[in-house]
């Protein structure tokens, strides 16, 4: 017990009490999020939530405060993953995040978990604020990009000797090749395989075969989680015809691409090009929790 307040890790009985919490929390964020209950599920199962991992916040018998944890690798280190933290607006100003991260860390020790990971919204000065005071230190710069399907600019001839086809089996090896930098948590490989939603692999190969660059995204959400073109073979339309086939396969209104690197400038470039809009800027954090 902190002041009035009470900490426990969560069941799976317990998880959707914490749904409502989470709802309650983030209606007043800089981006309100409000998911359905098929929604928060994919969630879960996306960002590979652990429920005896979450920790709950309490007052009284109320859960007021939680962080959802997902576990597994990222860039090869056992990792826990902090996949939202929400206190409610009138529990605020109690220092419950890091009570909630004092209370998780040694559970995450004994298990094996080498560092925490999160994203944080740029302009959002008290949750920076909270994360650095816990021990979490900024790695990088991260920018999301919305673009209306009707005002992309993806005109242009189909790249002479390339064919887009769509995949079942994702080559993930082959693929990381094309790549400029290591995607965020939700949009590894893992995670997009773990994820329920309907998603669609594309694959632009030359006519010997090689693969010179690809797509994954979720054509009911417009979401793409992935896409690069093999750097010896950019500039010459591959990047826009994989984008053209995205755009013919989703019946979302607009493109998104959460997450991107910003030190991936030329791909940045590409976007911007494209007519995609920057709406959003984050970044990850990391806290290392092997002591030396």
């Amino acid at each position: 017990m902190t002041g009035n307040y009470r900490f426990s890790l969560l069941t799976a009985q317990e998880m959707p009490e914490l749904r409502q919490v989470f709802l309650e929390a983030f209606a007043d964020y800089f981006v309100p999020i409000q998911l359905t209950e098929q929604q928060f599920q994919a969630k879960l199962k996306r960002e590979s939530i652990n429920p005896g991992f979450c920790v709950g916040a309490y007052a009284g018998s109320k859960m007021v405060g939680f962080i959802l944890t997902g576990l597994g690798e990222y860039k090869g280190i056992p990792t826990a993953y902090n996949a939202g933290t929400g206190v409610l607006p009138a529990h605020r100003g109690h220092n419950l995040t890091s009570e909630m991260y004092t209370y998780l860390i040694p559970k995450l020790r004994e298990s094996g978990v080498e560092q925490c990971v999160l994203e944080v919204i740029q302009e959002n000065a008290a949750a920076l604020k909270s994360y650095k005071d816990t021990g979490f230190e900024i790695t990088r710069s991260l920018d999301c990009f919305r673009g209306l399907k009707n005002e992309l600019l993806l005109a242009g001839d189909e790249p002479e000797g390339v064919t887009i086809t769509t995949v079942t089996k994702p080559t993930w090896s082959v693929y990381q090749h094309c790549c400029d930098a290591e995607p965020t948590w939700q949009n590894t490989a893992t995670a997009i395989s773990h994820s329920p939603d309907d998603k669609i692999y594309l694959e632009a190969r030359a006519e010997d075969g090689e693969v010179m660059g690809f797509a994954a995204f979720f054509p009911k959400t417009g979401a793409i989680a992935q896409l690069a073109v093999l750097p010896g073979k950019r500039g010459q339309g591959t990047g826009k015809a994989l984008l053209r086939e995205v755009l013919n396969q989703t019946t979302a209104p607009a493109l998104m691409l959460i997450n991107v690197d910003a030190d991936a400038v030329a791909f940045t470039s590409f976007l911007k090009r494209r007519n995609f809009t920057r709406f959003l800027g984050q970044y990850e954090m990391i806290m290392p929790l092997v002591q030396v």
